[in-house]
């Protein structure tokens, strides 16, 4: 009267297989995963936060204002030549256009371009001269070549 105890491996076609085939849905679980890790940042961002802001009177709404260019070039007479946006002027005339333009100076962006041939100290006079009319945000502007 002994029992019998299989090994699980058996030559008769008729018993039953207990074991789960775990495979195929390993498989169609890490397929769910990716198809989830790849839409789900694009649901995300498409989908803005709904934000109810208060509303408020006394701060002014900042804009971002475009950049002056000022340039610096020598004239035909070898003589200094300001501009400003590509209208030609002097110290007087610039002075006199920055006080028209009614900015708020000292978040405006200067871009400074000054010749080659320039002396230093004629872009550091004009750059004095920005300074004192209360543009402190001040970038040189140069011209990239590259392999050096």
């Amino acid at each position: 009267m002994g029992a019998s105890v299989g090994s699980g491996f058996s030559d008769e076609d008729d018993s039953v297989m207990s074991d789960i085939n775990v495979t195929p849905l390993v498989d169609v679980v890490l397929v769910l995963l990716i198809v989830f890790m790849i839409t789900v940042p694009a649901i995300v961002a498409s989908a803005p936060i709904k934000v109810d802001l208060p509303e408020s009177g006394s701060v002014e709404v900042a804009s971002e204002l475009p950049p002056i260019t000022v340039s610096v070039s020598r004239g035909a007479d070898g003589a200094v030549v300001l501009f400003m946006n590509d209208q030609q002027t002097d110290e007087p005339g610039l002075r006199r256009l920055i006080d028209e333009l009614g900015i708020a100076r000292d978040n405006q962006r200067v871009n400074l371009a000054a010749d080659q041939d320039i002396a230093y100290g004629e872009v550091i006079r004009v750059m004095d001269l920005l300074h004192e009319l209360g543009l402190q945000k001040i970038a040189v502007d140069t011209k990239h070549v590259s392999g050096r």
